[in-house]
């Protein structure tokens, strides 16, 4: 419903017509339209982090470069069902809205960032823990793109490339790195 119709649209009325459910069930179960956006974003959180989960795993289990790392978590993302991804930037868009809701939309972007922190110590970053926030905001920005104006299969060569080129700022010395970011913001 969030997908289709926007967090606005996702009344207890029309998610009860949905489910094939009488209305009394929808406002027994949630006493208020918040408590059921709210079980539906932790419902929504779970699935999206365990399906990260088995991608960071299959870094931790196997020998893959660094770039075939990438490519395994470019496809998981590509792969996101359209209406997943529009509910996710539904509740994005509400949580600024919406106080309430920012607490669990907190807890959903801490989980994307675990696993990117997670993958990015498999393939030996030296900075995983700033790089982490950086590659989800990649992934976020990509794929908000890809619904606005889908380019087709130079999506996800575009996606992989960032990502690629964002790693390698992960992979150099933190010697190095420093080096770079000074002479990048000398005057």
């Amino acid at each position: 419903m969030v997908a289709e119709h926007g967090v606005g649209g996702a009344t207890h009325r029309a998610i009860a017509a949905r489910a094939g459910v009488p209305l009394s069930t929808t406002s027994y179960f949630f006493g208020s339209l918040d408590d059921l956006i709210v079980a539906a974003l932790r419902g929504f959180a779970r699935t999206s982090i365990a399906e990260l989960e088995a991608t960071a795993a299959a870094f931790a289990e196997s020998e893959l470069s660094p770039a075939q790392a990438v490519q395994l978590l470019v496809d998981a993302l590509v792969a996101e069902p359209r209406s997943s991804t529009i509910a996710q930037f539904e509740i994005y868009l509400e949580a600024a809205r919406r106080a309430e809701l920012r607490s669990e939309v907190r807890k959903i972007l801490a989980g994307f960032e675990q696993l990117a922190y997670s993958a990015l110590v498999a393939v030996g970053a030296q900075r995983p823990k700033e790089g982490a926030r950086a590659f989800v905001a990649i992934a976020d920005g990509f794929a908000l793109q890809r619904l606005a104006s889908p380019r087709g299969r130079s999506d996800m060569t575009a996606l992989r490339d960032a990502m690629l080129d964002l790693l390698i700022a992960h992979l150099i010395s933190g010697e190095d790195h420093d080096a770079w970011l000074q002479q990048l913001t000398r005057r």
